[in-house]
C-alpha cells in the first residue's frame, strides 16, 4: 500500500504550525493553481475581503485590465477608491522575470506586476483560479508570494477543424479555456482529405467544394477571412497566437476535388472525401509550373490574416520521390514572405535552414539527425499528447493505434522531453475523425489539457502527479463555470459510479452483457489508422 498521499496531508499540517519550517513543502502545497508557479511562498494569515476593492490598473496593460475586469465582474466584485483592499496591477521593470513572467503578492493588498501585458494576463489567471468561480459574499486569499515564469515558450493546443467542423463559438470558447491554463498556441489544421476550411479569394472552390464536405458523420463548413482575422484578434487578446496550418503536399483531396488540375492527369479520383484512410491523395509533384503558383498564392492569402511568426506547411504521411524537393521549395516561399516554416517530423528529410521547426509526433522516430542540424522542436509524441486517443482503454469512438491503453491523464503528465535539447515547446493534438460535436472535442480535450499545460510551463523538477491531482481536482468548479463538457476523470476525483458507462455509445450502452460491451467498445475504438506511417 502506498502511504505517500496520506503522510503528504499529515507533512502539510505539520508545517502549518512551525512558522518558516518546510520551505520545500509549501512549493508542493501551492494554492490551487495550474500550471504549478515556479516559486510560492506562503505566509501566515490570509485576506478577507468583500465585494469591493480599490482598483489600479496600469493603463499600458490593456489585455490584462480587460481579463482582471471581467474577473471581478463576474465574481460581482465593484470598485470603489474608498474600499479597504486594494487591488494593484501594474508594469515594472524586473531583471529577474522573462517577458511572460509575473509576480502576485497577496498581504494587507492583492500585487500583479510584471514587464509585459502578456505577464501581467497570466498573473491575473493565476488569482482567478485561487478565487471562486462564482460570486460570494466574502472572499478569503491566503497570503502569498508567487514568482513565476514558463519553462517553454510553446505551449499548444491543436485542433484538427478539417476532417470535422468546430465552429468560430466553439474557437473562441476553447481560446477562454486556454489562457486560464496559460496555453499560448492554438494550431488549427485547417485542409485535409476531408475539408478545406479556410477561404481563398483567388481560389473560391476550395471552400464552394472542400468546405462542403467532411469526414462521415461530422461537420462540414468553412471560415470566412474576416471572421478568421476576427478570431486572431480575439486570441491575440488572451495570450494566444493561432498558427495555420495548410497541409500538403498529401492530404490534399479536398483540394484536388476543388480543382482537378492540381492532380496529375493520370488520377481518376477527384471526388469529396469522408474517410478515415490517408496516404492516397497528393498534389502532382511533376507539374511544378501548377502546383507551386498555386502553394504560393494560398500561402500569401493565408499570411495576410495570421501574423504569427510561425506557419504550418503539413508535409506528413507522403511517400514520393519529389518529396523532399517539394518541401524544400514550400518552406523557402514561407520564408521568403518573412516568416518561419513549421514541418511534420518527416520534413527533415528535406534541404531545409536549421530555423525551420519540426513537430515531432511519431514517438519512434529518428529525429537525431535533424536535432544535430539545429532545428528546434515541438514536441507532440502521440503517445502522450494525441487527445484522439481515449481517456482510458477502450475509450468508443477514439483511436488507440499509437498506444492500445489509450493516453491517460497520468499518461499525460509523465512526459518527459530531457531527450530533446532543441525543444520550445510541447503541443498536444486532438484529430477529429471522431470527434463529432463540440461535447466530443470536451471530452478528450478536458481536464488532460490541464497536464500539457503543466508540462509545459513548469520546472520538470518540481512537478509531482499527486500534486497536480489536487490542483487541477480543485478546479473543476471553474471548468463548470465555462460550460466544459470534460471526461470526469477518475484521477481527479470527478467520477461517478457511472461516469464511464455515460461515455458509451448508445449501441454499446445497451449491450447484452459486460463481454458485449467490451466488444463493442473494441469495435468502435479500433478505427482505420490514420497518422501510423
Amino acid at each position: 500500500m502506498n502511504h505517500a498521499p496520506r503522510f503528504r496531508i499529515l507533512l502539510a499540517a505539520l508545517c502549518m504550525l512551525v512558522a518558516g519550517g518546510c520551505a520545500h513543502h509549501a512549493q508542493r502545497e501551492a494554492p490551487r493553481i495550474v500550471p504549478l508557479p515556479q516559486s510560492v511562498q506562503r505566509q501566515a494569515g490570509e485576506l478577507k475581503f468583500a465585494q469591493v476593492v480599490a482598483l489600479r490598473a496600469d493603463a499600458a496593460a490593456p489585455h490584462a485590465g480587460r481579463a482582471l475586469s471581467t474577473l471581478l465582474a463576474q465574481l460581482e466584485i465593484r470598485a470603489d477608491d474608498a474600499a479597504p483592499t486594494r487591488v494593484h496591477l501594474q508594469l515594472k521593470p524586473d531583471e529577474a522575470l522573462p517577458a511572460e513572467g509575473y509576480r502576485l503578492t497577496i498581504a494587507d493588498d492583492i500585487t500583479l506586476s510584471a514587464t509585459s501585458d502578456t505577464g501581467l494576463f497570466y498573473a491575473v489567471q493565476s488569482l482567478r483560479q485561487m478565487l471562486p468561480p462564482r460570486a460570494q459574499a466574502q472572499y478569503r486569499l491566503p497570503h502569498v508570494t508567487i514568482s513565476d515564469a514558463p519553462r517553454h515558450a510553446w505551449r499548444g493546443s491543436s485542433l484538427d477543424v478539417a476532417r470535422s467542423f468546430l465552429p468560430i463559438e466553439y474557437l473562441q470558447k476553447h481560446i477562454e479555456r486556454m489562457a486560464l491554463f496559460k496555453l499560448n498556441r492554438l494550431h488549427l489544421h485547417l485542409s485535409d482529405d476531408q475539408g478545406w476550411r479556410i477561404q481563398i479569394k483567388r481560389y473560391p472552390r476550395l471552400t464552394e467544394i472542400g468546405g462542403a464536405s467532411a469526414v462521415k458523420g461530422g461537420r462540414a463548413g468553412y471560415y470566412t477571412q474576416d471572421e478568421l482575422r476576427q478570431l486572431v484578434a480575439y486570441a491575440q487578446a488572451r495570450g494566444v497566437t493561432l498558427v495555420p496550418e495548410i497541409d500538403m503536399p498529401g492530404h490534399v483531396q479536398a483540394a484536388l476535388a476543388s480543382y482537378h488540375e492540381l492532380a496529375c492527369d493520370e488520377v481518376s479520383n477527384l471526388a469529396p472525401y469522408d474517410g478515415l484512410e490517408v496516404g492516397f491523395s497528393v498534389l502532382c509533384l511533376d507539374k511544378p509550373e501548377v502546383i507551386y503558383p498555386f502553394v504560393e498564392n494560398v500561402l500569401r492569402e493565408v499570411l495576410a490574416i495570421f501574423p504569427s511568426r510561425e506557419i504550418h506547411i503539413g508535409g506528413d504521411e507522403i511517400k514520393h520521390p519529389r518529396y523532399a524537393e517539394f518541401v524544400a521549395r514550400a518552406a523557402a516561399i514561407v520564408e521568403s514572405m518573412g516568416r518561419t516554416p513549421i514541418l511534420w517530423e518527416e520534413g527533415s528529410v528535406a534541404d531545409t535552414q536549421p530555423q525551420v521547426l519540426l513537430q515531432l509526433w511519431n514517438d519512434g522516430y529518428d529525429i537525431a539527425p535533424a536535432v544535430a542540424k539545429g532545428h528546434p522542436l515541438i514536441l507532440s509524441p502521440c503517445s502522450y499528447f494525441y487527445l484522439d486517443h481515449g481517456n482510458f482503454a477502450g475509450q468508443p469512438e477514439t483511436y488507440d493505434w499509437c498506444r492500445k491503453q489509450g493516453v491517460p491523464l497520468a499518461r499525460s503528465y509523465a512526459f518527459d522531453d530531457s531527450a530533446y535539447p532543441t525543444a520550445v515547446g510541447v503541443e498536444a493534438a486532438l484529430w477529429s475523425e471522431w470527434v463529432h460535436n463540440d461535447a466530443a472535442a470536451d471530452n478528450r480535450l478536458w481536464p488532460r489539457l490541464g497536464a500539457v499545460a503543466e508540462v509545459a510551463w513548469s520546472p520538470a523538477a518540481s512537478r509531482d502527479y499527486a500534486s497536480f491531482r489536487q490542483r487541477m481536482g480543485a478546479l473543476r468548479a471553474h471548468l463548470d463555470q465555462l460550460g466544459v463538457a470534460y471526461y470526469a476523470e477518475p484521477d481527479l476525483g470527478w467520477a461517478t459510479t457511472s461516469a464511464r458507462s455515460t461515455t458509451l455509445s448508445p449501441t454499446c450502452a445497451t449491450a447484452s452483457s459486460p463481454a458485449a460491451r467490451r466488444a463493442c467498445i473494441s469495435t468502435h475504438s479500433t478505427a482505420p489508422n490514420p497518422r501510423s506511417q
